[in-house]
């Protein structure tokens, strides 16, 4: 994996902190690039403009690195205007702590040494990306504070507690700082991205574990990790999302970022792309022939008759926005007042939409497609009482969605296998969940998935742990193969 390098103005400022190889003098740095660096941390004291602390962050862009901070970072953080008001949650938090109608509280990759307030640390540590700040804080009224000064502390100006305070945050904000070659017991890094907050994320906590579990027995060693920490991603060997995808989300930022730093990523990019967005994903698959429901692009400045599209389509039928999920901006509209209401509502917020027609059937096929093979199956019954799989009007939790079991993939009809792997070919060569309809001898792509969801106790009803040795065994196969150790 490529390594992480620290920057300082001089080793001297490193010596109270754990002696490591991987520390260099900004000047040696801007003189000539080091090989194999994905990731730089900037401790210089001076980030002016033109300065060797900015241009140390200029020159790892420039190489390709992975600079914190980034040269945005610097220049934002010039461009500040200081005195703003803070939101009253985080006024209310220092009402708590300051004894006085001053504050200040040092800040060090996110953490400071008052626990009670990590949220507001956590907030300016997003807004000002800078490993070590200060900051000072004065009371405006009762529960009303503004932020009055943020400047940068240089590393050998800290005090010893402060010294530890920055050491301890370090090692979390990037413990492979600290980590030995002798002493590794895993070739290979793997993050999983997640989100702890998601209602409805694609794998549970059962599955999660189970995938760290597969994961060291295969070599891989696991971090959790969340959209905060995309500075740190170049520090990997491999990326697996495991929050749910949307091109306008961080994820799809951390993917980027992850394809740019040569990580092997599931979900990639053009995954994400692909997939999240119908429109594009009906084009794919009717210039690849594969079959899907009668459908029809709509466009909100070339809207036909309604009549029109009752007569291709049908009644019911079922109106889409482009980047819905989980049974999410999906609607069904069974009379022609209906289409044109629920038509009318969606175009609104999209210039296209999609009209497909109705295909009832008690369950969906979910086809789970790796590296182009299909590697296991279910069936989604739909919801209780419900035209889909998930209700989310449903008042009581059990029937917001419906049943599910799984199969062999010998014991689904060839037909269905083969029409998975045809669509999931279409978007490459990752992890897909292929979502089919079969109706009498029809069988239909309703929709192609990147990140689907693998929980435990529904999508490894058949394969059981098997399923996470799969997937964790293919991003092991995938980094043999960027690492020239494998052809295969």
């Amino acid at each position: 994996m490529k390594s992480l390098l620290i920057l300082v103005d001089q080793l001297s400022d490193w010596t109270p902190f754990y002696q490591d190889r991987h520390v260099t003098e900004i000047n040696d740095y801007l003189a000539a690039p080091i090989p194999d660096i994905g990731y730089v941390i900037n401790l210089c004291r001076d980030f002016s403009y033109q300065s060797s602390g900015y241009y140390g962050s200029l020159l790892a862009e420039a190489r390709g690195e992975l600079p914190f901070p980034s040269v945005r970072s610097i220049t934002e953080f010039h461009n500040y205007e200081k005195g703003n008001v803070l939101e009253r949650k985080f006024g209310k938090l220092l009402e708590h702590h300051a004894n006085d109608h001053q504050f200040e509280l040092e800040i060090f990759f996110g953490k400071s040494a008052v626990k009670e307030l990590n949220a507001l640390t956590r907030h300016l540590f997003e807004r000002f990306r800078f490993p070590a700040l200060r900051t000072h804080f004065k009371r405006l009224s009762k529960n009303i504070w503004s932020l009055e000064n943020v400047s940068i502390i240089s590393i050998d100006q800290l005090d010893d507690h402060q010294q530890t305070l920055f050491a301890d945050a370090l090692d979390i904000f990037s413990r492979k700082v600290w980590r030995k070659s002798s002493s590794r017991k895993y070739q290979y890094d793997l993050a999983i991205l997640v989100n702890p907050d998601e209602l409805l994320p694609p794998s549970n906590q059962g599955a999660l574990k189970l995938f760290e579990k597969a994961a060291k027995e295969t070599g891989l060693d696991v971090d959790f990790i969340t959209t905060r920490d995309a500075d740190r991603i170049p520090q990997y060997d491999a990326l697996f999302i495991r929050q749910t995808t949307s091109v306008t989300h961080d994820t799809y930022r951390c993917a980027q970022i992850a394809e740019r730093n040569n990580l092997v990523v599931i979900d990639s990019p053009s995954a994400i792309l692909t997939c999240a967005n119908k429109v594009y994903l009906h084009e794919v698959l009717t210039r690849n022939k594969v079959p899907t429901p009668k459908s029809l692009l709509l466009m909100k400045h070339r809207l036909p008759d309604v009549d029109k599209i009752i007569e291709q389509i049908g009644l019911p039928a079922i109106v889409k926005i482009p980047d819905g999920a989980f049974s999410i901006g999906v609607e069904k509209a069974r009379t022609a007042e209906e289409l044109q209401t629920k038509m009318a509502l969606m175009l609104e917020s999209s210039a296209i939409i999609l009209i497909q027609e109705f295909v009832p059937t008690d369950f969906d096929w979910r086809i789970g497609v790796l590296n182009e093979q299909a590697f296991f199956a279910c069936r989604y019954f739909m919801a209780k009482g419900h035209w889909q799989i998930y209700n989310h009007g449903a008042r009581k939790a059990y029937d917001q969605s419906g049943l599910a079991d799984a199969f062999s993939i010998d014991q689904v009809p060839k037909k269905v296998i083969q029409t998975a792997v045809k669509a999931a070919r279409c978007m490459g060569d990752g992890l897909f969940g292929v979502d089919i309809k079969q109706s009498g001898n029809r069988v239909m792509v309703i929709e192609v998935n990147d990140n689907p969801s693998i929980d435990k106790g529904v999508e490894d009803q058949h394969l059981g742990y098997k399923m996470y040795q799969t997937i964790m065994g293919d991003f092991y196969r995938r980094l043999e193969l960027a690492n020239g150790r494998s052809d295969k």
